[in-house]
């Protein structure tokens, strides 16, 4: 017997390796809810003389119910009928039969669709009866006997469909008898088969295939092509899943897909698991390729979500279609103000290309010791206003009604739209001067207020130094240690920067007890959310105005500007009357280009006080900046000796070997620029070292033209 079975559980146990090898489980794949079945055996004792006189015949029923999660194992209950014909040649009739029922266990291999092994196992209470035996007290009633009855058999299986199998099987089985007559004690073995209806769907089946998930609420409300990037990481819309089926989905990932404006669908979720009636609620997100800012106005999509998941061991994909309206890249809503920073396109080259031209314009005019920042951001002012920028309410949808509302759209003009058409509502003009800044490396920010939105940008000035700004210190917002200046961009082609400065500050200012209802958001910080609009490259073929115009318009604001900071600082300073505060004034002077003012301030400090050294050493400053290198060098040769003989401070004296230095590499005397750049060196090592070309006797090029006009002033 163990060597009849030996190569049946060794195929069983091989089996199980075989049918979970590939990519599907195929036991949980075909698994099914439960089964009907029944069974024909035909046996022969095999521990007895006794048992071998019987021809023994089984014929049972069987129902099969597969463990969740684990279908390859199940539990029977089976029911049948045992028959056992007496063939002994002694006249006797010994035939009887048994009525049994129990429980089982049983394990199922699929190694196919259609072949599977499987071994059961079942152990019954049976109930004998010997139709020619009597009671002697009672001749009508047949004689019986209660048995334990139990049977291993394999199972090679054929499964012509989902629905039906049958199989083969070889059988061992097993009697005990708690009566007087114990022939039928022993063991048996035989063969028959067998027949199952499984109940459950075919998974091969069409209808079975795309079910699973029922799609119970798309919501995907009209999308915009300059949110772009934001699609990519925050919600677009939300889905809802309901697993309808009465099995586990595991696995799910979700995905969307816009065929002409993704080149591969877009990953919404993905290891999900739903037990049978579940839902939930997904957020989608979309990431969208550069062609949905080629779209003009509004373009209706059909798009898909793909769900693949894992059903009974087998994947599947699922598709649902979803419409949706797709705008095109100026269109927005304003239910966020950060939003406007998709529309700073610093990296278009047609507003590089035009921001450079006004830099090269100006370069002769630029002011060493001015805020570069503030100085563009006054060229670019009055450069815009030259070729005819304006300020035009949109008529449709001005900002003033638009502003926070999340359900109807606006539109902005990008950067490069608003320099053709030349004019613009607050929204368009400001993303225009944000641009235009930016692409200078100027940091900028969005300021709003009910109803407005303007443009501030970064000084880069400290903060502490703010009386270079404005010595009132109330036309500035100062934010993390820098000056910001706010300018009202509507004003430009009407006013001047010094007036959309006030207007811009003014309108700030007026939110200073209700900070809450303004808005300030650095374009930078914006953009990690709202990334700029991606544009092809082109030539917007535009006309930059009169030159001379411009230049002209920028020195008259860089005067104005220039007697706003020293205006206060003069009266101060004639006020106090005393070195110090004419001093301080004439360094002010000298930096903003005031040379006359400064030259008069720095010889009344050493009027006052003829041996006040940081006087001297700014009027040699003030010399070297207007181009009199020799009356430079003659002056601070005098007051060099005058220092080291009086032991001024080692900061004083920096600054005048340095100074000294730099006036001998203006005069060509290298070897005297190199004696002075060592002692300046020797003082402050560090600080000098940004100056290192002085010392090389000629052999380093200086860094730059603008590190070569500028000199130290002492303030103190």
């Amino acid at each position: 017997m163990k060597k009849l079975m030996t190569p049946f559980i060794l195929l069983l146990i091989s089996s199980t390796a075989f049918s979970q090898g590939g990519d599907v489980n195929l036991n949980e794949y075909y698994s099914y809810p439960i089964s009907a079945g029944f069974y024909y055996h035909q046996m022969s004792g095999i521990t007895s003389d006794a048992l071998s006189d019987f021809d023994i015949n089984q014929l049972s029923g069987e129902a099969r119910y597969p463990l969740p999660g684990r279908p390859n194992l199940q539990i029977l209950a089976v029911a049948g009928f045992l028959n056992y014909s007496y063939t002994g040649d002694d006249n006797q009739d010994w035939s009887h039969y048994f009525i049994y029922a129990g429980p089982g266990i049983g394990y199922t291999s699929r190694l196919s669709r259609e072949f599977e092994l499987g071994a059961d196992f079942y152990c019954a209470f049976a109930q004998s009866y010997y139709t020619e035996l009597v009671y002697i007290d009672d001749e009508e009633t047949i004689y019986g006997q209660q048995n334990i009855i139990a049977g291993l058999s394999g199972r090679f299986a054929l499964n012509p469909s989902y629905s039906f199998s049958i199989s083969i099987n070889p059988t061992l089985g097993f009697n005990h008898t708690f009566g007087e007559l114990t022939d039928d004690n022993g063991l048996t073995l035989g063969v028959g088969f067998s027949g199952s209806y499984r109940y459950g769907e075919d998974p091969d089946s069409a209808r079975s295939t795309i079910k699973a998930i029922r799609f119970d609420k798309l919501n995907l409300p009209p999308l915009f092509a300059a949110m772009q990037s934001y699609y990519v990481k925050n919600r677009a819309g939300s889905l809802i899943i309901t697993n309808k089926e009465k099995y586990t989905l595991e696995d799910i990932s979700l995905s969307f897909m816009q065929p002409g404006f993704m080149d591969s669908p877009s990953p919404i979720a993905r290891d999900i698991n739903l037990s049978p009636g579940e839902s939930i609620e997904i957020p989608v997100t979309m990431s969208f390729n550069n062609d949905v800012f080629a779209t003009q106005g509004v373009t209706p999509l059909t798009g898909e979500v793909i769900a693949n998941y894992t059903v009974r061991g087998r994947e599947i994909e699922q598709r649902h279609s979803v419409t949706y309206d797709l705008y095109d890249r100026n269109a927005l809503i304003w239910d966020d103000d950060r939003k406007a920073a998709a529309f700073i396109t610093s990296q278009d080259s047609a507003v590089r290309n035009y921001s450079s031209h006004i830099r090269q314009i100006h370069r002769e005019l630029v002011q060493p010791y001015i805020s570069s920042n503030l100085q563009f951001a006054m060229q670019a002012f009055n450069a815009l206003g030259e070729i005819g920028i304006l300020y035009q309410i949109d008529p449709t949808s001005p900002f003033t009604k638009m502003q926070g509302d999340d359900v109807v759209v606006d539109s902005i003009n990008l950067p490069r739209e608003t320099l053709k058409r030349l004019t613009g509502d607050c929204d368009d003009l400001t993303v225009l001067y944000c641009t235009m800044l930016e692409t200078i490396g100027i940091d900028t920010a969005l300021v709003t207020v009910p109803g407005h939105i303007f443009c501030a940008f970064n000084t880069g000035v400290p903060s502490a130094d703010y009386k270079m700004v404005n010595p009132a210190r109330n036309m500035i917002i100062e934010i993390d240690g820098s000056i910001w200046i706010p300018v009202e961009i509507t004003m430009i082609g009407r006013s001047s920067f010094a007036e959309a400065w006030s207007r811009g500050y003014a309108e700030y200012a007026e939110l200073n007890s209700n900070p809450e209802h303004r808005g300030f958001y650095k374009t930078a910080e914006a953009q990690k959310l709202f990334r700029p609009v991606v544009l092809r490259e082109t030539d917007l073929g535009l006309q930059y105005g009169d030159n001379d115009a411009v230049t002209s318009a920028f020195y008259q604001d860089l005067e104005a500007w220039s007697q706003m900071v020293l205006k206060p600082m003069r009266i101060e300073a004639e006020t106090e009357n005393n070195p110090r505060s004419w001093n301080s004034y004439g360094v002010a002077a000298a930096k903003l280009g005031e040379y006359r003012e400064a030259e008069t301030a720095f010889k009344k400090a050493t009027v006052i006080n003829p041996g006040y050294m940081n006087a001297k050493l700014n009027l040699g400053s003030l010399y070297y900046l207007t181009g009199k290198y020799s009356s430079t060098y003659n002056l601070y040769n005098t007051i060099i000796q005058e220092a080291e003989t009086s032991q001024a401070s080692k900061r004083t004296l920096f600054k005048l070997y340095l100074n000294m230095s730099k006036t001998c590499y203006a005069l060509d005397e290298n070897d005297k620029a190199g004696i002075y750049y060592a002692k300046a060196k020797r003082l402050d090592p560090d600080q000098a070292v940004a100056f290192n070309y002085l010392g090389s006797g000629g052999d380093i090029t200086r860094a730059s033209d603008a590190a070569d006009s500028l000199v130290m002033f002492s303030e103190e």
